[in-house]
């Protein structure tokens, strides 16, 4: 099941708000940046983890809850499908880059599904591009098993 947060627009003008990063009624506020995430398990060894909205400074703790969460279960693999983002910040770079050390340390395989520009566009231009596993399709992701390597996009 997606869960949904709404996050105020204009963060730094809305730190004192009560309802800053409480789960509302995202149709009753206006200017609202959305994140959605879903976990589900395609295959008995991997789990895929996919993230729909934008990512950036407001809604990127939410997701690096969510992946170091799925961490937790014992799957050699996670998928992390970005196809659905609709824009990707900094923060939601270095989201990836803890949900990777993470991987590395657990002795587990991350894979990256990016099929959007904004999302590509990010790790191509931080020179970050053999730092993930990445693929076009989570039937790439599942098919390619070489640790450490970038799958084709």
């Amino acid at each position: 099941m997606p869960i949904q947060i709404a996050y105020p627009a204009g963060r730094p003008a809305d730190r004192g708000d009560p309802k800053h990063g409480e789960r509302v009624d995202i149709s009753t506020m206006p200017g609202t940046r959305v994140i959605q995430c879903s976990v589900s398990h395609p295959r008995c060894d991997v789990t895929l983890v996919v993230v729909a909205g934008e990512v950036d400074l407001c809604t990127a703790p939410r997701l690096r809850e969510k992946l170091l969460r799925a961490f937790g279960s014992q799957d050699s693999i996670m998928v992390v499908d970005l196809s659905p983002v609709t824009f990707f910040a900094a923060a939601g770079l270095t989201t990836l880059i803890e949900a990777q050390a993470a991987a590395e340390k657990a002795d587990r395989r991350m894979v990256l599904i990016n099929t959007v520009r904004c999302v590509d566009r990010v790790i191509e231009i931080t020179g970050l591009s053999t730092a993930f596993c990445r693929a076009g399709s989570l039937a790439a992701a599942l098919a390619d098993t070489t640790p450490g390597c970038a799958a084709p996009v």
